[in-house]
């Protein structure tokens, strides 16, 4: 297994327990993907984990304010305490995201995101105790890049950001990774909760996609 490459004792110290219980899994998450990500890119996206995190933890917390509203209402129906597992994954999801985003590699390279995706889902899957196989994983990579990170994705989140005139291309690419990581994730945990089957019910993840995007299209 690669090691972690940024250093534990730089990190903040946790003020409440729904932070005790975040740190854990970003750390576990953040490790995971960079095991899977290539040497090269993983090192340079863990050559600046610490400033990254910084200017990216900012930006999370702003989508959260941002959208929260709208995931609320897109979730209604899914029991609180499975909502809170799972925000814990997909907030340790968007902010690996948004990490990459920020890192001195081109973003055209938005395919690197498949991978935090691809493992937020595997976790989401697990908290609802559905199997998460390897042909599943491939098969949703191959969604995730036409829809999540399709032009249409990008060009949606890029009218919503804030200020988008007046933020640094980083920035920008730390946000675009970010929502779109997340709306996939709360996509999944509807599917999940419904009862849907992701392999088998493509057409309806593509179409809950697109609904929440609408929804978070209208988000002033």
């Amino acid at each position: 297994m690669r090691k972690i490459f940024y250093k534990k004792q730089n990190l903040k110290k946790p003020t409440s327990l729904d932070e005790q219980l975040d740190k854990p899994e970003f750390e576990s998450f953040f490790t995971e993907v960079l095991g899977r990500l290539p040497q090269k890119t993983a090192n340079a996206v863990s050559n600046t984990y610490q400033k990254s995190k910084d200017q990216t933890e900012a930006i999370v917390v702003q989508s959260k304010k941002q959208f929260n509203g709208v995931f609320d209402e897109f979730l209604t129906g899914v029991d609180e305490e499975v909502r809170k597992k799972c925000h814990r994954t997909i907030h340790a999801a968007s902010l690996t995201a948004a990490i990459i985003g920020c890192s001195p590699i081109p973003f055209s390279d938005a395919i690197l995101l498949v991978p935090v995706q691809i493992t937020m889902m595997a976790r989401l899957h697990k908290i609802f105790g559905q199997s998460w196989t390897k042909s599943l994983a491939k098969s949703m990579s191959k969604e995730l890049i036409v829809v999540g990170l399709g032009k249409s994705a990008v060009g949606n989140i890029m009218k919503i950001i804030p200020a988008v005139g007046t933020v640094a291309g980083a920035a920008v690419n730390a946000t675009v990774a970010s929502v779109i990581t997340e709306a996939l994730g709360w996509v999944t945990v509807k599917m999940l909760n419904d009862g849907e089957d992701l392999f088998q019910e493509l057409t309806s993840f593509r179409g809950q996609f697109k609904s929440l995007f609408q929804l978070l299209k209208k988000v002033k």
